[in-house]
């Protein structure tokens, strides 16, 4: 009986020993494992693409294969992902390998794009817009602005700052969404600049625009905020504070162009073109025009070959360096009913360089 208990005791004591021991392994292969990861996943992206995630539920897998047993987890659409590595596998298969949030793995490289800027001659588009773009759904979140940028090769972006009311009191305001759109230009490396709504009936009114303006682009001052500032000036059928003066208007303009020079601020001027050449066209500046040829297409000409009577007056047309020709999109691509204009590259690319 002594025997048999003693006999228990060394079994239970080797029992216990194996079990120390394996714990002891699988903690050191546990550390090992978390200590691989966590330098797998600390890997630099200093100098990694920032890229996109352009469709929905896309695998984002440990090695660069279609598995179950090497998924991750699912990326949503807009998900920002940094592009480390583009290879093709021995199958044939093109790859990135990419970091996502905390995590580094490898995603299938038709799932993702990534801003490329065009530095060529000629016209390319671009996008303007504001906290409207977001009260109507347009985009819910800066992911999905990023993928229409990329899905749509949009090479430069304007923002709204905000501008003065079109009240009598005519008060100043921000908008209140521009940040998530600078911060998806930021993160893309797209081109952008600010454009703020004039509403200023005396030079008194001018000065404090200016000095509004100036405060604000003091204050977001980032690396892709580049392109000069436009002056947005409008009709608003009766409601804005300088509607019953337009035959002044182009003097007020000038002179409120001229202030923002002197602070070293470069400007345009936005308008329709109906307004500018019946009002506008003898300023010295360049138009950003809008008119509206409700086609369903990106136009495959420019606005001087419109058969709009403001097409004909070359005073003002030869001061054309953007035309926005939809404000509702055009249809399928881009599917986002969007203002859209397309602009003169050799001006707005001096601005990157």
């Amino acid at each position: 009986m002594e025997h048999s208990l003693e006999k228990t005791k060394i079994n239970k004591k080797f029992i216990i020993i194996l079990l120390v021991i394996l714990i002891i392994i699988v903690s050191i292969i546990i550390f090992i494992r978390v200590k691989i990861e966590q330098k797998w996943n600390n890997i630099d992206v200093s100098n990694a693409t920032h890229g996109v995630i352009i469709y929905d539920n896309i695998g984002f897998y440990r090695k660069p294969k279609v598995s179950k047993w090497r998924h991750i987890r699912d990326l949503p659409l807009g998900q920002n992902v940094y592009i480390v590595e583009d290879f093709t596998d021995k199958d044939g298969n093109n790859w990135y390998k990419v970091k996502a949030d905390d995590k580094v793995g490898y995603i299938e490289k038709k799932n993702a794009s990534y801003f490329e800027f065009s530095s060529e001659d000629g016209k390319v588009l671009m996008s303007d817009v504001s906290k409207f773009n977001l009260i109507y759904e347009h985009f819910k979140t800066a992911g999905e602005y990023e993928v229409f940028l990329l899905n749509n090769n949009i090479n430069y972006a304007y923002i709204r700052a905000g501008g003065r009311g079109y009240g009598e009191e005519g008060n100043f305001y921000t908008d209140p969404n521009y940040k998530l759109f600078t911060d998806a230009c930021e993160y893309l490396k797209v081109p952008y600049g600010f454009y703020y709504i004039d509403e200023a009936i005396t030079s008194e009114e001018i000065l404090e625009e200016v000095d509004f303006m100036e405060k604000f682009l003091n204050e977001n001052k980032t690396e892709q905020g580049v392109l000069p500032l436009v002056i947005d000036v409008e009709s608003h059928d009766g409601a804005g504070r300088a509607d019953e003066i337009w035959e002044d208007r182009d003097e007020l303009i000038t002179e409120l162009i001229n202030e923002f020079s002197k602070r070293k601020i470069e400007t345009i001027v936005y308008s329709n073109a109906n307004t500018i050449n019946e009002y506008l066209y003898t300023i010295d500046t360049k138009f950003w025009i809008a008119y509206y040829d409700l086609k369903k297409e990106i136009p495959d000409y420019w606005y001087t070959e419109s058969d709009q009577e403001a097409a004909k007056n070359t005073e003002f047309t030869d001061k054309i360096i953007g035309w926005q020709f939809t404000e509702k999109g055009i249809g399928e691509k881009p599917k986002y009913p969007v203002d859209l204009s397309l602009v003169e590259n050799e001006f707005f690319r001096e601005f990157t360089k």
